[in-house]
This record gives C-alpha cells, structure tokens and sequence, in this order.
C-alpha cells in the first residue's frame, strides 16, 4: 500500500506538498511496537474551511483515509486533532466514528484483515501554533504547544516518541480514491 500512495503521486495538501509516500515509509521502516497516524485538522487560517466542510460533509472520507494510513505503516492507533471551534465537525466526525466502529471497520479486526485500527478524536484548545506538526503532537501528549527541534522527524520519532504519519485532512481524505 505504501508503494501504491508513493507511485499516485500523492503530495502533502498543508502546503509544503511533501510526498506522502516518503513519509509513510519513513514510519513503516521504524522498528516499534507502537505506531500512529495523526491527522492535523487544526484548521486555523482566517477565512479557511475545507477541513471543516470536509469533516461535516463526508466524514467517511477522512476515516477510509486514516484507515488506510494506519494498515499501511503498522500504526494501531489514530487520532484526529480538531479545534474545539468546530462543534459540529466534532459530533459528526465522533457520530461517523461510532458507525464505523460498529461496522467493523474500525477496531481489533478492520474488515476481517485481521489488523487493528481504533480512531478518536482529541479537541484542542484553538492554539494558532497547533498547526504546526510537533507542536500539535506536544499538545496531543498534554503539554504546552511548542515547536519541536528537529531532528528526529516525526515519521521516526513523533507522538510519545513512536514513528508517527502526520497528514492533514484532505492530505488523508484524498486516499481513498487515489
């Protein structure tokens, strides 16, 4: 799977357009017994709206996509880091993770393939720096939201210190039909 996202072509929506199979390969070569997909929908930009729409419209999309993230690499765990001023992004993303949960497309057995993928969503505190990769994986771990020094990348030592993909919204909406 992460040869097929490398060969689409697929970049990076946040605007540094960095390929997204560079990344995910980057996590699934770590050797670690914990993995993580983070989607970044800390949205914070005056006038911006796509995740929002996105999440409200076709949450779905954005749950296939973290899913396929997650199978890929290895991660067993996902999160969604949204702003606590889309209260209705909120519940629909939660209701359509509840759906998904209970369709067997997410938890200990996703779609009988026998890999686990559990999701949630954590609502952060508005802070404009959480757009930034390693400062939204600090506020994730419960710290104060402040920029990492990098190196290490993310992809090799990101949230609580496991290889972790950080892709936003529309970045991980777009996999499943890539």
């Amino acid at each position: 799977m992460v040869q097929e996202v490398a060969d689409s072509g697929l970049r990076g929506r946040g605007g540094a357009a960095f390929p997204t199979g560079i990344k995910w390969k980057t996590v699934l070569e770590q050797p670690a017994a914990q993995k993580y997909v983070v989607c970044n929908a800390d949205e914070g930009d005056s006038g911006t709206f796509s995740d929002r729409m996105l999440m409200e419209g076709d949450p779905f999309a954005l749950i296939e996509g973290m899913t396929i993230a997650g199978t890929a690499v290895g991660a067993t765990q996902g999160y969604v880091y949204l702003r606590a001023e889309y209260p209705h992004a909120i519940a629909t993303l939660c209701e359509a993770i509840s759906v998904a949960r209970s369709r067997g497309n997410l938890g200990r057995d996703v779609m009988g393939s026998g890999r686990e993928f559990e999701l949630e969503v954590r609502v952060g505190a508005g802070a404009y720096v959480c757009g930034e990769e390693t400062s939204l994986l600090e506020s994730l771990e419960g710290k104060r939201a402040e920029v990492r020094f990098r190196p290490p990348l993310p992809a090799i030592k990101g949230l609580f210190g496991q290889p972790t993909v950080i892709n936003n919204v529309i970045s991980l909406a777009s996999l499943p039909i890539t």
